[in-house]
């Protein structure tokens, strides 16, 4: 009885352990931006003929995006347990961000401070069902005013 128990104790945790990490896609692949179907926000120039490339790596404690625009390259890790993670913007400012997920979404919470004060941003990222359409909904708030974005990705 006391190993029928155990057993079933053991089973019940490896099966919510498994339902619990299906409910965290993987963003992990190679992502195209659809300009066509993304709102890059009101007044915001769209990034034209550039082609815009993720390459997304994740581990359970780790998301690593390395963003490519035409020649230009720049990568960014952040952690998935909620702690605070810094890396740099394009022009050398520390940026400090949390991520957290809900449910299947991942949301990350960033903080960066310029010489034109201090913007704030939160990004919201899912995948569609068949995991081959990423949306980034985006919120930028600066002292200029508020940016939404809505980006979709296509997975090559």
């Amino acid at each position: 009885m006391k190993r029928a128990t155990v057993f079933i104790i053991f089973i019940t945790l490896a099966l919510s352990g498994s339902a619990f990490a299906q409910g965290k896609p993987d963003f992990s692949g190679t992502w195209t931006l659809d300009m066509a179907k993304s709102d890059m926000g009101q007044g915001r120039p769209s990034a034209g003929t550039r082609k815009v490339i993720l390459v997304i790596k994740q581990t359970p404690a780790v998301l690593t995006i390395e963003r490519k625009v035409s020649e230009r390259s720049e990568t960014a890790t952040q952690k998935l347990d909620g702690s605070e993670s810094i890396n740099k913007s394009p022009s050398g400012q520390d940026i400090k961000s949390t991520s957290r997920w809900v449910g299947a979404t991942l949301i990350t919470k960033s903080i960066m401070t310029t010489g034109n004060g201090t913007a704030e941003m939160s990004d919201a990222r899912s995948l569609s069902a068949d995991g081959k359409v990423m949306t980034l909904d985006v919120t930028r708030k600066t002292d200029r005013g508020d940016v939404k974005q809505k980006l979709i990705y296509n997975k090559e």
